[in-house]
């Protein structure tokens, strides 16, 4: 054989092995993979299904709000807790306050003092009055006028000035407190008077002056229905100063010296207004 045919015998094989391994390298499938076995391939399975979401637990029962704490004592508390301290004193009740009166009213001094004949003569008088309470005890205070002088002619009378401070207690008002007819209403304002008072007696400058023990009797008849806010009573009282010491006058129309005693007792009427 010549070196020519040996050249293209030794070509015709190199490029029966080349076309073998192009066509068993492009039958060879990748690395990793499952090569079909007699059948195409199979379709690629589907993806899992994703688990359903969670279901959110149930939300817990709602509880009642928790009371506030009591307030502290003003020794513990700081500046801090002024604005929680009025916020509770807000919620509590008002407290009641016990009612008051006003009275005005007109009346006679029955006085003996002054007089040559010794009798006892009416002295128009002038009363006024404030109180406190008006149920079981009440505290009051009465200032009180006669005017004697110059009403009666060669005589030597004395005008009469004072206030007195005392407590009022009413026994009818244990009685049936809840009933509100007139009758024990009336009952309710039947009341007995003790206390101190100041008088002033004299003529003009000629003057002297006296601590008494006030004594005293009332009723209050009511002038408008129960259960009003704002009442208006007739007010019907005798008075009776009970003097600690007698005064003595000298000068005026009659010579001598004048002992002023106690007057007889001075009877009046007010109106009065409750609230």
């Amino acid at each position: 054989m010549s070196v020519r045919e040996f050249a293209c015998a030794l070509l015709l094989a190199a490029a029966g092995l080349a076309v073998p391994a192009r066509a068993w390298a492009q039958a060879t499938p990748p690395a990793g993979t499952d090569a079909p076995v007699g059948g195409p391939a199979a379709p690629p399975a589907p993806p899992e299904a994703a688990p359903p979401p969670e279901t959110a637990p149930p939300a817990p029962p709602e509880t009642a709000p928790l009371a506030p704490p009591p307030p502290l004592p003003p020794a513990l508390q700081s500046p801090g807790d002024s604005w929680d301290a009025a916020v509770v004193e807000s919620e509590r009740e008002p407290v009641a306050r016990p009612r008051l009166s006003a009275a005005v009213g007109f009346g006679s001094s029955f006085d003996a003092v002054g007089f040559e004949d010794g009798n006892t003569r009416a002295v128009p008088s002038f009363f006024s009055e404030l109180g406190i309470g008006d149920g079981r005890f009440g505290f009051n205070l009465l200032a009180f006028a006669s005017t004697a002088s110059g009403r009666y002619e060669n005589q030597n009378p004395v005008d009469r000035l004072a206030v007195d401070l005392f407590g009022v207690i009413r026994p009818g008002a244990w009685f049936r407190p809840d009933d509100r007819g007139y009758a024990l209403r009336v009952l309710h304002g039947l009341g007995a008077e003790l206390g101190l008072g100041f008088e002033r007696d004299g003529r003009s400058a000629i003057s002297g002056t006296r601590f008494l023990i006030h004594t005293g009797a009332r009723v209050d008849l009511p002038l408008t229905p129960a259960h009003e806010p704002t009442e208006l009573k007739l007010r019907l009282a005798v008075r009776r100063g009970i003097g600690l010491f007698t005064p003595r006058l000298s000068g005026g129309r009659v010579p001598g010296v004048l002992e002023v005693d106690d007057s007889a007792a001075e009877l009046y009427a007010m109106l009065v207004t409750v609230f």
